[in-house]
């Protein structure tokens, strides 16, 4: 096997040298001048990314760790969260409310489909006593986008707070936090941030921040009174020690992120999501997920009839160095996933293409290759 392996997963993604080798700097003391200036252009830049003019607090966690901290510092023991589930991380918001003794009302969706916001607006109209609703903004189990502006409008007329898990979804898709009226936005460094795991992102709105400040934090790590009285000081600083590394290496990627641009960032990705779309059709490779809510950070592929998709993976990874996702959940049985996102471009979704055909052509589905590799082609030849 060639260690030296390309990640086509949905996080962590693939990261290029300047990145990587930005955290190999000797390191700062995290409550000095030397690295308080990078910890606050951090926030400054992600705050612009995420298009929040409010607070936003590093965790220094996965993006579950956010997820947490977000339930643990937003409501009361007992009070009503309605949780959108259209996957697996949708199932995890439910599984943390309750873990923080919080009345989780889960709203389930057949794994593929996206959140409605009729049927959101009929449980508020059931439990109007609702406090919050969580929403997976993409969901990678099932390569699931949710449109989330919709949302938003009905819950800031309601007065509810809006919860999102954008961990693989903000710096990939377009997010608008504060016009969208989301309270509370949650990411993480490993996937559209370009940098290795380590950093957790939790932004607020001002509304969120003063339920927080109402609220008897159940927990010591994630309490954001400590990380906001820490952000405050003259020499800005974490409340514990962060992830010097990979701050470091975080600062390089939104430097990057910014100079291109978010929307340019976007596009790029889109284009590769479509391309990879149109190999698939060539290869009369179906999606797992609805039309209307295909995400560009991944697409879910289901495996051919008899041929199980771990075998799909295995054959691509040993044989040929890339590295696709399986299934997750309920699905493992069925699919196989590819991203769209990371330091990745045409000749990587090409080469991919290409190894998948060659994959297929050894387990029997395909007798002769090319078809999909054709399509991307024609695809990145005809997109602007």
């Amino acid at each position: 096997m060639n260690h030296d392996v390309l990640l086509m997963t949905p996080g962590p993604v693939a990261l290029d040298s300047e990145i990587l080798l930005a955290g190999a700097q000797p390191l700062k003391h995290h409550r000095t001048n030397d690295f308080a200036p990078l910890y606050a252009d951090c926030v400054a830049r992600l705050k612009r990314l995420f298009k929040t003019k409010h607070h936003l607090f590093l965790t220094h966690s996965s993006g579950t760790g956010g997820m947490e901290t977000a339930i643990a510092n937003l409501f009361h023991p007992g009070e009503k969260v309605l949780t959108v589930e259209t996957g697996a991380f949708g199932e995890r918001f439910t599984q943390i409310a309750r873990a923080f003794r919080l009345q989780a009302i889960p709203l389930k969706y057949p794994w593929g489909h996206g959140a409605k916001v009729a049927d959101i607006e009929r449980m508020l109209d059931q439990h109007p006593d609702i406090k919050g609703v969580t929403v997976t903004f993409n969901e990678t189990s099932t390569g699931v986008h949710n449109h989330l502006e919709p949302i938003g409008k009905l819950l800031h007329k309601r007065d509810v707070l809006f919860i999102t898990d954008g961990v693989s979804g903000i710096g990939a898709l377009p997010f608008d936090m504060d016009d969208w009226h989301v309270d509370c936005a949650i990411s993480a460094s490993q996937k559209g941030f370009l940098t290795p795991p380590g950093v957790g992102m939790v932004a607020l709105s001002e509304k969120a921040w003063a339920k927080v400040q109402r609220v008897e934090c159940h927990g010591f790590y994630f309490d954001l009174k400590h990380y906001k009285k820490n952000q405050d000081l003259p020499i800005p600083s974490y409340p514990w020690t962060p992830a010097i590394s990979v701050m470091f290496s975080l600062h390089k990627a939104l430097e990057r992120i910014e100079a291109i641009g978010i929307d340019q960032v976007c596009a790029h990705y889109a284009k590769l999501a479509n391309g990879l779309r149109a190999a698939l059709a060539a290869l009369d490779l179906t999606i797992f997920t609805q039309p209307d809510v295909r995400s560009n950070v991944l697409t879910v592929v289901n495996a051919p009839a008899g041929i199980h998709p771990s075998k799909i993976v295995q054959e691509i990874r040993d044989r040929y160095g890339v590295l696709i996702a399986g299934g997750q959940g309920e699905i493992t049985d069925k699919v196989f996933r590819i991203t769209t996102i990371g330091t990745i471009g045409e000749k990587e979704i090409i080469a991919t293409v290409g190894l998948l055909e060659l994959a297929l052509q050894k387990l029997g589905y395909l007798k002769e290759v090319g078809k999909g590799v054709t399509a991307v082609l024609q695809s990145f030849a005809t997109a602007r």
